[in-house]
């Protein structure tokens, strides 16, 4: 999060993809389409993902050169990041606004993506855990949910099941029954495996990568050699043109 008037960046993105999330999540509980245990699951889901906005907040303000100038061109994306006032979710969707301004510019998301290759990459993986942990909590419980001795019956289970899996810690106290099930859980092993080595790999990168007070030190450094070279070169060159006067006179 950052002033409204700077280019669109990848978390901006992410945190567009989560208001819808918790817009949607907040519009089922209001509506009480779902099962009691649903809608207190979606009651959890959402308060996690205002945490999320609380931290991303935080982050960009504590980054802030202007710290009072942050909090001034951002305070409206604080009421819908408070996770226990649902009626102020609605405020989220001034984030979707912003977000289709930006666009209506057309960026170049590609230059965009290239040039924030942490950011990016960073969001990324959220982006991908969030849908895994979505979907696979949905299709498992879809699948398993009333069969014939299956450990799987609550949309908690489900979602417990899934974050387990994911993380690939593997406790063993939900295991599916269902043969169909049973694949799912090896995509989802499978997925596991793979996103926390991209996060394994990410924080290396992280810790490779020169630190920013080092590269601005490097770059000054880089900056008073090329101007201790030109003021050497001007020397020289004007060293050359006393030897050529001194040589024309008699």
């Amino acid at each position: 999060m950052r002033h409204h008037l700077t280019p669109l960046r990848a978390m901006d993105l992410l945190m567009a993809i989560l208001s819808l999330v918790s817009v949607g999540l907040v519009s089922v509980r209001w509506f009480g389409v779902a099962t009691p245990q649903t809608m207190q699951l979606f009651y959890d889901i959402d308060s996690l993902i205002c945490y999320i906005f609380l931290a991303h907040f935080a982050y960009g303000w504590l980054r802030a050169e202007d710290r009072w100038g942050f909090l001034k061109a951002n305070w409206f994306y604080l009421p819908g990041s408070l996770p226990m006032v649902e009626s102020l979710r609605w405020a989220r969707l001034i984030q979707l606004w912003r977000v289709y301004q930006l666009l209506r510019n057309q960026p170049d998301l590609l230059t965009m993506f290239r040039r924030e290759r942490n950011e990016t990459t960073l969001s990324g993986i959220l982006l991908l855990f969030f849908l895994l942990l979505g979907v696979g909590s949905g299709v498992m419980f879809w699948i398993e949910a009333g069969h014939p001795g299956s450990q799987i019956e609550t949309p908690y289970d489900a979602f417990w099941w899934t974050l387990v899996t994911l993380s690939t810690v593997g406790y063993g106290d939900l295991v599916p029954k269902t043969e169909q099930g049973r694949f799912v859980a090896s995509l989802l092993i499978l997925f596991g495996v793979g996103l926390y080595a991209a996060i394994s790999g990410f924080m290396a990168s992280l810790f490779l990568q020169p630190r920013h007070g080092e590269k601005r030190e490097e770059e000054l450094r880089f900056k008073l050699l090329q101007t201790q070279q030109t003021q050497m070169l001007a020397e020289l060159q004007s060293l050359r043109d006393e030897i050529r006067q001194l040589k024309r006179e008699p």
